[in-house]
């Protein structure tokens, strides 16, 4: 039995997606516990008692060895399932050195390129509403200024070249769903989420098109959204 702990608006949406995608394309069954985030919107305390970081998603395989059974980071956990799980690689590049490269380099961009100038927008923001009131302008001016000078143009650089990637594509490799589409579909939502304006018809259409697959629907039914 494939045990599953995701949090709640999390990046651990990602492995409901995929575990809906394996479960509709082999019959897959697993058990999702779901976790809600405490007063501080973080994590509970409870997490670190299956994993030291405590962090979601957190994939437990009882085929694995005692003692083995646990795994974190959702790179690790999408490649670990479409290794031992997608039998017929349904989700996998073509076995060429071009969709291999492209692949890769999609999935780890999500992590690499595109999530730290988001997540570091996002403290700064939260640092903004909880600084104290004598503060509060400080703190955003330097908010501000972190966001000219470094955050937002590293997130339009990352957008733009995904932009670019998908012209006359429909998903990142091989025309097809991969796991390198759920493990940046997340991140690229988050980077949509933030901006007022979002002016990247390729992007729009690969997020539509991501979202009208069945499994989707099914991990939002049984997850929640993603944000």
């Amino acid at each position: 039995m494939i045990t599953l702990h995701h949090l709640s608006q999390s990046r651990s949406f990602r492995i409901v997606w995929l575990l809906e995608e394996l479960k509709n394309e082999y019959g897959i069954d697993y058990q999702l516990v779901s976790h809600q985030r405490n007063q501080h919107s973080l994590a509970p305390d409870e997490l670190q008692q299956i994993h030291p970081m405590g962090k979601a998603p957190i994939l437990i395989d009882d085929v694995l060895p005692s003692g083995e059974q646990t795994l974190a980071e959702s790179a690790v956990i999408i490649e670990y399932l479409l290794k031992f799980y997608d039998k017929n690689q349904l989700f996998m590049p073509k076995d060429d050195i071009n969709s291999w490269r492209d692949y890769h380099f999609w999935l780890h961009f999500a992590e690499g390129s595109l999530m730290p100038p988001l997540v570091m927008k996002l403290i700064l923001s939260k640092a903004v509403t909880k600084s104290p009131f004598f503060a509060r302008p400080i703190v955003k001016q330097v908010k501000a200024e972190a966001e000219k000078m470094l955050l937002n143009a590293n997130i339009t650089k990352a957008l733009s070249l995904l932009e670019t990637h998908l012209t006359n594509r429909s998903y990142l490799v091989d025309e097809r769903l991969t796991g390198a589409d759920i493990m940046l579909y997340f991140s690229v939502l988050g980077a949509k989420k933030s901006q007022p304006a979002f002016h990247y018809p390729n992007i729009n259409r690969w997020l539509a098109l991501c979202e009208s697959r069945s499994a989707f629907h099914q991990a939002v039914m049984v997850g929640g959204q993603a944000l």
